[in-house]
């Protein structure tokens, strides 16, 4: 009577070991042949401020020569949008604004860090609302100039100086200039 609870065991690790070896151990791999995989990371740099926050609202590159074209701005998916303390995202953090966004591989002008209204920051106790010049347009645009290949990956760190940016006027008004830096890395996909 013992055996029928055996066979049941073995029937079920055979069937088992069968399943196991029937799944193919092969990796898929994707191709992007006329494509780009981008990610773009904000990071700021170590401040004398309590808090540097802005709202980052969207991330765009520049693809056509022309400026004035309406289609030379290209707006990736910024999964991160809102406002960040760019004190609190120094050294090794950074904040993820585009997360491995399939873009065509095609010359890359510029980088744009489009802004919204609510930047503010926090000195010796006090908040100020960071006014920005009209001529800057709500964005940081940095020089890119690069021609991006099909199957890699480009990382964009944007590295936002924070102290360098922002300027006390004589009548006691937070300016913000926006100064930032461009990193790219190059990563092969396989």
């Amino acid at each position: 009577m013992n055996t029928l609870p055996n066979f049941k065991n073995l029937a079920i690790i055979v069937l088992s070991l069968f399943l196991m070896t029937s799944c193919s151990n092969e990796l898929e791999t994707e191709t992007f042949e006329n494509s780009t995989l981008v990610t773009v990371k904000l990071q700021g740099t170590p401040s004398t401020l309590s808090k540097a926050n802005l709202e980052v609202i969207d991330i765009q590159l520049r693809v056509l020569e022309d400026e004035s074209n309406p289609n030379a701005w290209v707006s990736l998916n910024t999964v991160n949008t809102g406002i960040h303390d760019l004190t609190k995202i120094t050294d090794n953090t950074v904040v993820t604004l585009v997360d491995f966004e399939e873009i065509p591989s095609e010359f890359i002008y510029n980088i744009k860090l489009v802004l919204g209204d609510n930047n503010t920051m926090v000195k010796n106790g006090l908040e100020y609302v960071l006014d920005m010049a009209p001529e800057y347009n709500n964005a940081s645009v940095n020089i890119v100039g690069k021609q991006l290949m099909s199957n890699k990956i480009y990382d964009f760190v944007l590295v936002f100086d924070v102290d360098g940016s922002i300027e006390m006027s004589s009548e006691g008004n937070a300016n913000l200039n926006p100064k930032m830096s461009t990193e790219m890395r190059l990563f092969n996909l396989f």
